[in-house]
């Protein structure tokens, strides 16, 4: 018979494995539906031409702008749909020519591709570098799943066994943990994009906006609750192009204030990759390599507690 303090665990198990699960499905749902429009756009999209009638307000999360679209096909039907697949960091006004891919089948599934330059005779650029947007990843949204097991396994010896003793479960634990880590690194490494960016042409660009968000860090082996403070950046190149997008680091320290005006280093090729010299530092390659280094600590640490277990509760 199962006494109440293992069924009191068994239910915190329960409940946790529960969360993680529900969570996977949702984000698996998301990307399923994201990336099933992508490839809908990829084996059956029809080119056609059409312009920006609105801009909608940045989305803080994601730092894209969805635009609303009247699209013209070459049959010289006409529609208004919405696009949400993100500018590349590009502010498009309104009335700007676009080049975009739409689906036969679902002609509100839309991706813009290209726009026009503001000076009309330069003609249109790619919002993307590359062969277009990163596909949707399933990865990130598979995780809970992962995660969900690990919760489960650690539960199976107490459903088994009838104990509720789980600490040599913990070398184990982070060793499954740090491989998990691993495995997303090396993906994140071999199917990254990595620009070479040349920041020849320099401007002034200005904060729109900052809020705070919240993260739970590891420090000192004890958790802890930090504040970042997210911004957005929008400046204009020297050939009028204009971005506007959500700076991909933010700190602790470094809170600008909307209307905060600073020196902005771009590739004249492609705005959008740009460096704030006075802004919070990045890391690029640091960034890169921290999942990495952290996949490594757990397998070891997981490893040396193994020994250390062995030695101090000899079977």
């Amino acid at each position: 018979m199962v006494d109440d303090r293992i069924a009191v665990n068994l239910l915190i198990f329960a409940v946790i494995a529960g969360m993680l699960l529900v969570t996977g499905a949702r984000r698996t749902a998301a990307a399923l539906a994201r990336r099933r429009r992508e490839q809908q756009l990829a084996q059956t999209g029809v080119r056609a031409h059409g312009t920006v009638t609105a801009v909608h307000p940045m989305d803080r999360a994601s730092g894209r702008h969805r635009l609303t679209i009247l699209v013209r096909d070459p049959q010289g039907r006409t529609w208004e749909t919405v696009d949400d697949s993100g500018t590349g960091g590009y502010l498009l006004p309104e009335g700007t020519p676009v080049t975009l891919v739409y689906s036969p089948q679902d002609p509100g599934n839309v991706r813009v591709d290209r726009a026009a330059f503001p000076d009309r005779s330069l003609g249109d650029h790619p919002l993307h570098r590359g062969d277009g947007p990163a596909e949707t990843s399933l990865i990130g949204a598979l995780f809970p799943f992962a995660a969900s097991l690990v919760v489960l396994a650690i539960a199976a010896p107490i459903v088994v066994y009838g104990t509720d003793s789980v600490l040599d479960l913990i070398p184990l634990l982070l060793v499954f943990l740090g491989l998990v880590f691993l495995v997303r690194a090396v993906h994140s490494l071999l199917t990254g994009k990595v620009a070479r960016h040349e920041y020849s042409e320099s401007t002034t660009g200005v904060i729109t906006d900052s809020w705070t968000e919240t993260k739970r860090v590891r420090r000192d082996g004890r958790w802890r609750t930090i504040r970042l403070y997210p911004f957005t950046v929008r400046f204009r190149a020297r050939d009028g192009r204009e971005v506007h997008m959500r700076h991909p680091s933010s700190s602790s320290t470094f809170t600008p204030p909307p209307g905060h005006r600073l020196r902005v280093d771009y590739d004249p090729a492609h705005p959008p990759h740009y460096s704030l010299p006075d802004g919070p530092a990045t890391l690029a390659s640091a960034a890169r390599l921290a999942p990495l280094v952290v996949s490594v600590v757990f397998i070891v640490v997981g490893v040396v507690l193994f020994f250390v277990f062995q030695a101090a509760f000899p079977s």
